[in-house]
């Protein structure tokens, strides 16, 4: 197997000028890829997932440009967004006058001081060489922080926009750090979306401290020939709340590596996603959720809808550790298979070390309900639509608690376009 610093993933890459600032965390990173290899269908972790698009292409850095992005600003982030274009803070595009006082939305360029943990919860050692690539060689992202006790109403967008240069296909390495001290409460929508081929990198880390409360809105939105491979790296304290749900809707090929450590009493979560997939689209969930302590509670819920010749694929493992007693742990995966040549492989697991737990999980794969169709049709639908409604059903409820009323208007929009939907009184009623 190749390492990182040989074949075509991204030419001359680690070539380049390293960037001046967390010297230590990009040295760190650089001794990891010189020993990483790039995953293949021969890794248990990626048997599903083949990079050969990374193989094939020759990318370059990404520049900063104007884009237009009217449709894709939220109106309740009017004052609270920050976007990058191509890995580069977009100022005239950003804007943060709404925020409250002691709140922090800011670049990493100009923040490095005050986002000293950038690297404490996905460390070089514990990533893989995407998470080390990104490490080693962004250049910019953004940095939130909600001081103690502060109620942040106004979701806090976070905007990262690709898009090719001429003929040659682009790279970017998208950075989130996301802080919330003791009380802090925030909403956030992280958005990735573009236009041509090109390869997005992306790295966040999320630190809730004690009775923290977060919603987190993960959404791919790339373009349709685009490479979209993201790790998340979180962890909850006592009594903090973290509410996260991914939904990957766009890209050729995506890849999301979620992980989230339980790390003190009392902490709870719930870790949603929802992928949407046709043509030859192919969707890659690798999740962990570790439970360290005793009396905390997750909630997993993924669901994968896929049409034509597309591939998903789910494994979400939950780990109990020694000493975890009293651990309430839920997992789901359920998937609608629309073709006979589309795919899905599902595999969730447990590891259990304590016996005073209640921990369960499942996995349901299956095709739309005759009778349901024939329900519908009997009313007066055709089989066609029928078929639509019912599937735009299946991703419904996820999208529902989408609390970010415009963003959740969009996605049922975006959702009911994809499965053609017809719009049968389906619009919010506020």
């Amino acid at each position: 197997m190749a390492t990182l610093t040989e074949g075509c993933l991204i030419p001359d890459l680690l070539a380049r000028p390293r960037p001046a600032d967390w010297e230590r965390l990009r040295q760190e990173a650089e001794k990891r890829l010189e020993i990483q290899t790039l995953p293949t269908t021969k890794d248990e972790d990626w048997k599903y997932t083949d990079l050969k698009l990374l193989r094939e292409r020759a990318f370059v850095p990404g520049a900063s440009r104007e884009v237009d992005l009217a449709e894709s600003i939220l109106p309740e982030a009017r004052g609270t967004r920050l976007v990058f274009v191509n890995g580069h803070f977009a100022p005239h595009l950003s804007n943060t006058s709404a925020l409250p006082p002691g709140v922090r939305m800011l670049p990493l360029a100009s923040a490095s001081a005050a986002a000293a943990g950038l690297g404490t919860l996905a460390t070089p050692e514990t990533s893989d060489v995407f998470a080390n690539l990104n490490h080693a060689r962004f250049t910019d992202g953004a940095f939130l922080f909600v001081p103690r006790q502060v109620r942040v109403e106004a979701p806090l967008q976070v905007l990262f926009v690709s898009e090719q240069e001429g003929a040659t296909a682009t790279y970017s390495l998208p950075r989130l750090l996301v802080v919330l001290e003791r009380g802090a409460e925030a909403q956030i929508v992280e958005e990735y979306r573009g236009c041509g081929q090109y390869f997005t990198d992306a790295l966040t880390e999320v630190w809730l401290h004690e009775n923290a409360s977060l919603t987190h809105e993960r959404v791919q939105r790339e373009a349709r020939d685009a490479v979209h491979i993201a790790t998340l790296a979180a962890r909850v304290d006592r009594g903090a709340r973290y509410v996260c749900r991914t939904l990957s809707l766009g890209a050729r090929l995506s890849r999301q590596t979620p992980t989230v450590l339980m790390a003190e009493e009392g902490a709870t979560l719930e870790l949603n996603g929802l992928a949407l997939l046709d043509g030859d689209q192919v969707a890659d969930t690798h999740s962990r959720i570790d439970h360290a302590v005793p009396g905390c509670s997750s909630r997993q819920l993924h669901k994968t809808i896929v049409d034509g010749h597309s591939r998903g694929i789910f494994n979400g493992r939950i780990f109990v550790h020694p000493g975890a007693q009293q651990t309430d742990a839920r997992q789901q995966a359920r998937s609608l298979m629309l073709s006979d040549t589309a795919r899905v492989d599902a595999k969730p697991e447990l590891e259990i070390f304590a016996d005073d737990v209640k921990c369960a999980h499942g996995a349901a794969i299956g095709q739309l309900d005759p009778e349901e169709l024939f329900y519908l049709q009997s009313r007066g639908l055709n089989p066609e639509t029928a078929r639509n409604l019912l599937t735009y059903g299946f991703a419904a409820d996820l999208l529902a608690l989408i609390p970010v009323a415009s963003l959740r208007r969009q996605l049922r929009k975006v959702v009911m376009a994809k499965t053609n939907a017809v719009d049968l009184d389906l619009q919010e009623k506020s």
